[in-house]
């Protein structure tokens, strides 16, 4: 498993664990925190998804770079 792929998976495994933990106050009678849960999701799965892209680009522009050093 590669470094991205392992980056990911703790990311939403953080994202999930935390909108459970929002969901769960929620549900326990403090409902203010129940649009919170779904910010935080959100936002979470914006910066999984950020964090992807990015380290997607970067191993791409290492990959070329790479191809040219090798092939001269």
């Amino acid at each position: 498993m590669n470094v991205e792929t392992q980056f990911v998976r703790a990311m939403v495994g953080y994202a999930l664990a935390r909108a459970h933990n929002q969901r769960a106050k929620a549900r326990s009678g403090r409902n203010e925190l129940g649009a919170s849960a779904l910010e935080w999701a959100i936002i979470s799965a914006i910066l999984v998804a950020a964090a992807l892209a990015i380290g997607l680009v970067v191993r791409g522009v290492i990959d070329k770079r790479t191809g040219e050093i090798q092939n001269g």
